[in-house]
């Protein structure tokens, strides 16, 4: 096909920025799992999602995704993330099986530590889904021409992502010190909200896995799309209550926020 024609052209430079882009997400996770949280959480907003202690709590991660994502730009760009879990595990399968073997791991004991058992089989059938996809899609396309595009799709979802949150509010601690949510302005830009960036990039680039958005896009469609009730967790609209309560009036309005802010701001 012309497109592949076309990308084949440019595989040198694509390989490359994926090489960096990889290398800096597994740092980044590294950083996240190892750093104090007063270091990290005053250049990444929410970086505990990176944790695995943090990322079966869906109550926490839907809140969190809520918080994060109110306008239709950025609801738009990070729409794409269940293809994108396809894409992954296109590239998981061309690195060896047992990265689709580790995948599903980490997917059936998330499904186990959330708690909800309808969900958890829903998310495993899910994922089962994409895989079954990704592994279609190979057959199809053959597996060179379905890395390198995987490669460069997964890429440019994680830049759309990172440019659409400039359309956010700006999350607490980057511009000072107080737990509030605040409007990007001229005034209040500085290097920490520079610097946030190109890590936020990073960041939305990781948020592709299959262990990380897909858990709470998946929770949504359950509930707002099949109308199933959750049975251990938080339904959806208090959810979004507790993302709306935190937005108005800051970390200190949900628990767990509150909780984040102090470990954050215990240095000071």
């Amino acid at each position: 096909m012309e497109i592949f024609d076309r990308l084949s052209n440019y595989e040198p430079f694509i390989n490359q920025i994926w090489i960096f882009t990889i290398t800096a997400m597994i740092v980044l996770y590294i950083i996240c799992n190892t750093i104090p949280d007063r270091i990290v959480g005053k250049y990444l907003p929410l970086h505990n999602v990176f944790k695995p202690q943090t990322n079966v709590d869906l109550d926490y991660q839907s809140i969190g995704y809520a918080l994060l994502h109110t306008t239709w730009l950025t609801k738009l760009t990070h729409s794409t993330i269940i293809i994108e879990v396809v894409l992954w595990f296109i590239i998981f399968q061309s690195w060896h099986w047992s990265f689709v073997l580790l995948a599903f791991s980490v997917i059936f004991l998330q499904s186990y530590y959330i708690g909800d058992k309808k969900f958890g089989l829903f998310f495993i059938f899910t994922s089962l889904i994409t895989f079954g996809l990704s592994y279609s899609t190979i057959q199809y396309l053959g597996k060179e021409n379905a890395v390198l595009i995987s490669k460069a799709l997964l890429m440019l979802g994680g830049l759309m992502r990172m440019l659409s949150h400039s359309a956010e509010l700006i999350p607490p601690i980057l511009v000072d010190d107080s737990d509030q949510f605040q409007k990007l302005s001229l005034k209040n830009i500085n290097w920490r909200v520079l610097f946030s960036t190109p890590i936020g990039y990073v960041g939305e680039f990781g948020s592709s896995l299959p262990s990380r958005i897909l858990p709470i896009q998946v929770n949504y469609l359950y509930q707002n799309v099949l109308g199933i009730k959750p049975q251990s967790t938080l339904s959806w609209s208090d959810v979004n209550a507790s993302a709306k309560n935190v937005l108005d009036g800051g970390y200190m309005k949900q628990n767990t926020l509150k909780e984040y802010y102090n470990s954050v701001m215990k240095s000071n």
